[in-house]
């Protein structure tokens, strides 16, 4: 087992961040059907390939955000003050709640005071709960039809922060043994691999689409590696050329994975594999040049930095600026839903985000995960003492007179 893996340069970043950015245009693409018209889009592969890839799109995101995420629950064990699960599950759930609850806030206002929003206010409030409370995507399965159709796309935030706490909790149940964690998480993606077959085999496709034990093989690939990265440092000398064949594997794997019958087969898990090779090569070893170039830009960096709230508003922009604008040729629609979308996603960052960031900067979270309880008992044990104290120095003194 090798421990000493180099730190994370600021190219790594980049990549990680640039790869979430390709993710993100094809989600927003993949959604485009809401402004402009797709027929001529299955007339033509590579447009097929790119307008019908948001599976592809959400694969990448699960894959290296479960990726850093458990090395940063790793990190957190080897910390002085060690891995506190409830810290850990509060931090996520705040990363991923900012955006998400202004989100809730302005679609509520928008039912209110839009006349043409086509959504009761019953259907509304009760797709507001579950999204709020993560459940989004297991209320969708049975009542997709008393749902807001333009809030769809947040199951994904459902499934990650369902998929964050199984590893949470394998993590710390496993922290005194790394190795048997890794087992364990490798014997759960073997299980995981085969729900999905079954379920995609015997189940409608829309179950398969929001089932949270179907989607979580790719999240659970990206903990794996993390938790198998400290002993493959022996494959170092390898990282280069596997950074490069695993990205370039990732283009013909684009059009492998276009239909959801494609995805759910073994094309879908060759793409989780192809994404593991990517992120646990640029890990071991820095970028070569060549992939820092090809998904380290600046363009696709800043893409994948604004990733979330990108994710978050453009959907339900989309649904309102296409319910809006019936007359109006797509291209102009287009362009004033980028516009509008682009708009509120600065206003999140602006009012949210960063106020959210800062909050997770705090050192208050160090104290908190070095033990909040052991603290209170000991200032409640000191408290009793210096009462004990008060009070025996308040009791009269006995006088002592020799008989």
């Amino acid at each position: 087992m090798s421990t000493d893996l180099p730190t994370a340069p600021a190219r790594r970043v980049d990549v990680f961040d640039g790869i979430r950015g390709i993710a993100i245009l094809l989600v927003v693409v993949s959604h485009g059907w809401a402004l402009w018209p797709v027929t001529w889009i299955s007339d033509h592969a590579v447009p097929s390939a790119i307008f019908r890839s948001g599976n592809y799109g959400v694969s990448i995101f699960f894959v290296v955000g479960a990726f850093v995420s458990t090395r940063a629950l790793l990190r957190g064990l080897d910390s002085p003050v060690g891995l506190n699960p409830a810290v850990a599950f509060v931090r996520r759930f705040l990363r991923l709640s900012g955006q998400l609850y202004l989100l809730l806030g302005v679609v509520v206002l928008v039912s209110v005071f839009d006349l043409g929003d086509p959504f009761s206010d019953k259907v509304t409030r009760a797709s507001v709960l579950h999204i709020g409370t993560y459940t989004w995507n297991w209320y969708l399965q049975g009542h997709s039809v008393a749902a807001r159709s333009d809030l769809g796309h947040l199951w994904y935030l459902s499934v990650d922060l369902q998929v964050f706490v199984v590893i949470l909790l394998l993590v710390h149940l496993l922290r005194r043994h790394r190795a048997w964690l890794v087992v364990a998480l490798g014997a759960l993606l073997v299980l995981c691999a085969w729900w999905r077959f079954h379920v995609s085999g015997t189940e409608l496709l829309y179950v398969s689409l929001l089932r949270s034990t179907v989607r979580m093989d790719a999240p659970v690939a990206g903990a794996l590696a993390a938790a198998a990265l400290p002993y493959l440092g022996s494959l170092r000398p390898y990282a280069r050329p596997a950074a490069t064949v695993s990205l370039v594997a990732l283009v013909p794997l684009l059009h492998l994975n276009v239909s959801n019958a494609s995805y759910f087969s073994w094309w879908g898990l060759l793409l989780d594999a192809a994404l593991v090779t990517f992120v646990v090569s640029c890990s071991l070893a820095v970028p070569p040049p060549a992939v820092t170039r090809a998904v380290g830009n600046r363009v696709l960096t800043w893409l994948g930095r604004w990733s979330l709230g990108i994710y978050l508003w453009h959907y339900p922009v989309f649904y309102f600026v296409s319910r809006h604008t019936h007359e109006w040729r797509w291209q102009a629609r287009t362009v004033l839903a980028v516009l509008v979308c682009a708009a509120m996603v600065w206003f999140g960052h602006r009012v949210a985000e960063r106020r959210v960031t800062t909050l997770l900067r705090s050192p208050v979270w160090e104290e908190l995960s070095a033990g909040v309880w052991p603290y209170v008992r000991r200032r409640s044990r000191s408290m009793r003492v210096n009462r004990r104290l008060t009070d025996s120095s308040l009791m009269p003194k006995r006088r002592f007179t020799r008989s």
